[in-house]
């Protein structure tokens, strides 16, 4: 009771700031009582998918609900006309179907989402034709920073280029500088091996891939596999493959005695605790490792100790990355609307795409997105998953976040430019 009420009052904290963030924003825009404010979110259904795409479901859609919860309390109090509006969709024709529905039926005046195979790709393709902004909070795919980026697509889920350079940093640091990959046998799964040893070879001295494999989906010769890495003598065998396989693989890796650390790419799915627990039960002596994260839920600094108050108060579990996702592109929206003083597509394009506009992820800096390729700045988190913990809250641990914001003697950008592809890297032309 004693922590509910403690949270419940560091929510209070946080509605009085937005509250007087909105008065200050009502009187500089003068009619911002009569603007409507309507954000739409394509997100998964509920119960459709496996176990980890349900959980990264429920994840999105709380971090949803709480984000309106939250702006719609303060919107009311200055006579906003602010709504979040939901539309459920887990294939790309749904997708497309539903933003078009949100922006002409529910005046959307941007789309936020991207869960699910190609459903990114798609919707930003759609926001390009349309002219209204879209922010992805579902997809890591380089190819939406590059060769398929869009004017109107802006990117809230970290790239696959800045995970790879933060599992890269993390690892050869630690001392593992010789790589054998295992990688999805498709176009995805052939770009992360290459970004992978690019990482490597120009970022850190020393360190190399030694072997690769590239396997198909649900399959795989885990014994040849091992064997090719023990020969190759790797440090650290590194699965780019979906998180389902990825539960296979540290199975069979475990049952085949592979004595190398294993890494894991972060897809959505591998990003929360279900996937701890399988992970662990599939290998307790390899599942119970170090993964990457957009966001971690034990996070107590910042203003993520209140966000992670707030939302574990309400929804009585942590707060994983697709909720915080969800939050923050909501939260950016809000913001170029009122800040922006506009809904219009040009104008909040125009605001988001700014080097004078800073948001504030509760990750310790102010940060924007990146001229040339739309993705947004910002810090990823390692964990190590508990070997012991049952509750989900705790089973994570936090060790390590990267880029180090606060070193000395670097800028604000240069800092979080650290990892992901630089301007002079980007093949990005829309």
């Amino acid at each position: 009771m004693h922590y509910v009420a403690n949270a419940r009052r560091a929510g209070w904290r946080a509605r009085s700031v937005l509250a007087a963030t909105i008065a200050v924003v009502a009187v500089v825009l003068g009619s911002a009582h009569a603007q409507r404010v309507v954000i739409g979110m394509v997100l998964p259904e509920l119960e459709a998918g496996t176990a980890l795409e349900r959980a990264v479901a429920r994840s999105a859609d709380e971090g949803t609900t709480m984000v309106a919860e939250e702006f719609a309390f303060n919107a009311e109090m200055f006579a906003l006309d602010f709504e979040v509006a939901v539309a459920r969709a887990n294939d790309i024709e749904g997708a497309v179907h539903a933003a078009e529905e949100l922006v002409t039926e529910r005046e959307a005046f941007a789309v936020v989402g991207g869960f699910g195979v190609g459903v990114a790709e798609a919707l930003s393709a759609w926001s390009a034709e349309r002219g209204v902004p879209f922010l992805n909070i579902g997809s890591s795919s380089d190819a939406l920073r590059n060769e398929a980026c869009e004017r109107t697509a802006f990117h809230v889920e970290p790239s696959a280029a800045m995970y790879i350079d933060g599992l890269a940093g993390w690892y050869v640091r630690s001392g593992f500088r010789r790589w054998f990959v295992v990688h999805a046998d498709d176009a995805e799964g052939e770009r992360l091996r290459e970004r992978l040893g690019w990482s490597l070879r120009e970022r850190h001295f020393g360190a190399r891939v030694v072997g690769t494999r590239a396997v198909p989906a649900g399959a795989g010769d885990v014994a040849a596999a091992v064997t090719a890495a023990r020969r190759a003598d790797a440090d650290v065998v590194t699965l780019l493959v979906s998180a389902e396989d990825q539960l296979r693989w540290l199975a069979e890796l475990d049952a085949a005695g592979l004595e190398a650390e294993v890494a894991g790419f972060p897809h959505p799915q591998a990003q929360t605790r279900a996937f701890f627990i399988a992970a662990r039960d599939a290998s307790p002596r390899l599942g119970a490792a170090f993964r990457s994260l957009a966001f971690e839920a034990t996070l107590d600094a910042y203003g993520a100790r209140e966000l992670n108050a707030r939302y574990r108060a309400t929804f009585g579990g942590p707060m994983e990355p697709p909720a915080w996702a969800a939050y923050q592109a909501v939260k950016m929206l809000f913001e170029a609307a009122t800040f922006g003083g506009s809904t219009e597509h040009e104008a909040v394009t125009a605001y988001l795409s700014a080097d004078t506009t800073v948001f504030d992820l509760y990750k310790g800096i102010g940060t924007s997105f990146r001229p040339w390729d739309r993705q947004l700045r910002q810090s990823i988190y390692l964990v190590e998953i508990s070997e012991t913990e049952t509750v989900p809250f705790s089973m994570a641990i936090l060790v390590g976040e990267l880029p180090a914001i606060y070193m000395p003697g670097t800028e604000v950008l240069e800092r979080l430019d650290q990892i992901g592809d630089l301007a002079a890297e980007s093949r990005c032309n829309p």
